[in-house]
């Protein structure tokens, strides 16, 4: 584990909104699937990531101000691309699963060490990622509490589940038959309180629904067609008539749109085009991000083949769904998946996104506070986990560091910077620094000894 120093660019928005502040949490070779997660339980959001070109999975801790700790998971999965993680074997820490270039792995946490089992290799381009308990939706009359897995596999233009048998064993299930799916998301599009299935198809340009039938899921509806590469999407009430509609973003139309249920049915769909120039568009989110009480949307475009171009995008929404464009980025080369909540603890929502082409996960903040005390308190432990010798360095000079054990337990009191903890018992302890600013920072390590 490392941490990494942050590097801290500012770039100028668009207008009339809130500024957005530029932060590299992560060089991150290939970074290209995100996802938001409490992986120690500390109530702060921390964060997962896969980096394809790089073949690593990681997370890193975030100490509820925006720093965030890498640790990593694996650094030779070949094509790593997407990410989740919940705790599959009831032990009480979080493990994780991960689809690459054509293996889908979990890894058993077992104090944070990572033994990897291979649940199915062959596929054919295996893409997004996402754990739940999917085989009670699936089937509600049996329900079993187990963590399951769902996966699009594009190239088998399948939707599956690998349902959890209990230990290492999955079964897996295709739920869903559709020609180089790209996304899936829930919704209830008909509006019988029973979750629906919402999902994306890149070679046939449309969007499609699905619902729950008797013999498993079945096909619904279509959203929409001639969305040529259809992409991102996502279900809500983005008009607030009570009836969920959908968002969606064409890659080879650069196109960004929301579709109306005009009857509240999902019989029918009217689409409104809110932008067709942003190139390459990808992945898409709905929510109220300027806390007006209507539905944005939030969008990045991954820019030409070879990234360039990219942008990543606020469409404020006046209330009537007229949208307003604002680019808040347009410098992470190939944007890809993004993640939207407070990872500062500032009480406003930040951005938080992969960029495949220029290696990194970058942090889009309207706090400035936070490019002051990224860059002026920077703090660095490692190796993380550790055996023999921690190493502590900052940008501003050490005045004391103290270590307390899990039970709040000091120690150790030092102005030391190389640590041994060679002494120390297995297990977590605090370290908490203090420094000339007077400014105190604390870090989570973990002893192997």
């Amino acid at each position: 584990m490392k941490k990494l120093f942050t590097l801290v660019f500012i770039i100028i928005t668009a207008t009339g909104f809130s500024q957005y502040y530029r932060i590299v949490v992560a060089n991150f070779n290939g970074a290209y699937g995100i996802l938001e997660k409490d992986v120690n339980d500390d109530g702060s959001l921390d964060l997962l990531a896969a980096g394809e070109s790089g073949n690593i999975l990681a997370y890193f801790i975030n100490d509820g101000a925006g720093y965030f700790t890498q640790t990593t998971i694996d650094n030779n999965f070949t094509g790593a691309r997407f990410i989740d993680g919940e705790d599959f074997d009831g032990d009480g820490d979080m493990d994780f699963a991960a689809s690459g270039t054509t293996d889908l792995v979990w890894y058993e946490n077992d104090n944070g060490t990572f033994v990897k089992t291979v649940i199915e290799t062959g596929l054919n381009d295996p893409r997004q990622v996402r754990l739940s308990d999917i085989g009670t939706i699936i089937d509600p009359a049996t329900p079993d509490g187990d963590i399951d897995i769902g996966i699009l596999v594009s190239g088998e233009n399948a939707a599956a589940v690998y349902i959890n048998n209990g230990g290492n064993s999955f079964s897996r299930l295709n739920i869903i038959s559709v020609d180089s799916p790209r996304y899936l998301h829930g919704g209830d599009f008909d509006l019988d309180s029973s979750p629906d299935f919402l999902v994306s198809s890149y070679n046939s340009n449309e969007i499609t629904w699905h619902k729950i039938g008797t013999y498993g899921i079945v096909y619904a509806g279509t959203v929409a067609s001639n969305f040529n590469g259809a992409f991102g999407v996502e279900g809500g009430d983005i008009d607030l008539d009570g009836d969920d509609d959908v968002i969606g973003a064409a890659y080879v139309d650069n196109e960004v749109a929301w579709f109306e249920n005009v009857n509240g049915d999902g019989s029918s769909f009217t689409k409104h085009t809110i932008d067709n120039n942003l190139p390459g568009a990808s992945y898409i989110h709905w929510l109220d991000i300027d806390g007006d009480g209507d539905k944005d949307i939030v969008a990045t475009g991954y820019g030409d083949t070879s990234g360039n171009n990219s942008q990543v995008v606020i469409y404020y929404n006046d209330g009537a769904q007229n949208f307003t464009k604002t680019i808040i980025d347009d410098n992470i080369k190939g944007a890809t998946t993004f993640t939207v909540q407070d990872f500062d603890g500032d009480n406003i929502f930040d951005i938080m996104v992969a960029g495949s082409v220029s290696n990194e996960i970058v942090l889009l903040t309207q706090n400035p506070n936070a490019i002051g005390s990224n860059k002026i308190d920077a703090l660095s432990v490692y190796p993380n986990p550790v055996h023999d010798v921690l190493h502590i360095s900052s940008a501003n000079n050490l005045q004391q560091v103290e270590i307390f054990d899990i039970t709040g337990r000091q120690v150790l009191t030092t102005n030391q910077t190389d640590i041994d903890v060679s002494s120390f018992n297995k297990g977590y302890y605090l370290v908490k620094a203090l420094l000339t600013n007077k400014k105190v920072i604390t870090r989570k390590i973990l002893v192997l000894n």
